[in-house]
């Protein structure tokens, strides 16, 4: 005869961890537990409730009445989740900020800076500035800094710096460039919209493609200009941060101007919109 067995919260988690990622371990790690650990508590279960899962081949799947326990965890974790949300918001908020690596380099700093008393930063990174914008429409950010052209009813964009491009690198190799001698150009490549303004500038400019090394990370075209491997074609924002290196300079040829703009969006219904914008400002001054 099985005794009266109550289930916590804990056990609630734990069955719907197992049966989600397949893994007694995995469900270990989400709980900070052992593995052994979850295995006792299983066992424990099946002794004086019932039996949770079923092991087929590789699978775990759940008995009749291990179904019904899974669908009450679900709902109660939910509305469990949402008490605790309701409880703490008067305490702290999380204003989540989406961009690429790129721009958070450039203004993650100010954000942190100027962030409400009571609230704290989550960061989340795109590819590119598509992403970033399907991403708000989506409230899975409330800020997204981008150099698209994107809009939408709602959704309100507000410029933050307008940068020229510029070709920055080694002195020596900026020498040879600047001299007509063929050099390594580390070209960034991402369907984004930084990527059509480099395409743009180097159309109007005649400048040369055939000896070049495509890259779809900034971060790694900062790294190998700093190491000699080439020179690059950067927006101002970016090359300030390069260019404080004493051995990085810039080409001291004339180019015909390409500005790259960069745009905060945010949407006009977000509860934290008046708090959104003033941070927005001080990015902008």
């Amino acid at each position: 005869m099985k005794y009266s067995y109550k289930l916590s919260i804990f056990d609630l988690k734990l069955i719907k961890d197992i049966y989600e990622t397949q893994s007694f371990s995995e469900a270990a790690k989400l709980n900070n537990i052992t593995q052994p650990a979850v295995s006792k508590r299983v066992k424990e279960i099946n002794r004086t409730l019932c039996n949770i899962f079923l092991r087929r081949k590789k699978k775990i799947e759940l008995t009749r009445k291990g179904k019904e326990i899974y669908h009450f965890a679900n709902q109660t974790l939910f509305a469990y989740n949402d008490l605790l949300d309701n409880l703490t918001s008067d305490f702290e908020q999380t204003i989540v900020l989406g961009s690429d690596i790129s721009y958070h380099k450039t203004f993650l700093s100010t954000i942190q800076q100027n962030l409400p008393e009571n609230h704290k930063l989550s960061v989340q990174t795109y590819s590119n500035s598509r992403k970033i914008f399907e991403a708000l429409l989506n409230n899975q950010i409330d800020i997204g800094i981008m150099s698209g052209s994107y809009t939408q009813k709602g959704v309100l964009k507000i410029q933050l710096r307008s940068d020229k491009l510029v070709i920055i690198g080694q002195k020596d190799l900026i020498k040879a460039f600047d001299n007509g001698q063929e050099v390594l150009f580390l070209l960034y490549h991402m369907t984004s919209s930084y990527h059509n303004f480099l395409k743009e500038f180097i159309k109007i400019n005649h400048l040369p493609t055939q000896h070049h090394l495509s890259i779809d990370n900034l971060s790694l075209i900062e790294h190998e200009v700093l190491s000699g491997t080439g020179i690059t074609i950067v927006s101002q924002d970016i090359a300030e941060r390069i260019l404080a290196n004493k051995d990085i300079v810039t080409s001291s040829q004339k180019f015909k101007d390409i500005s790259t703009k960069t745009y905060a969006i945010i949407k006009m219904d977000n509860p934290h919109y008046q708090e959104l914008i003033s941070i927005i400002q001080k990015l902008k001054s």
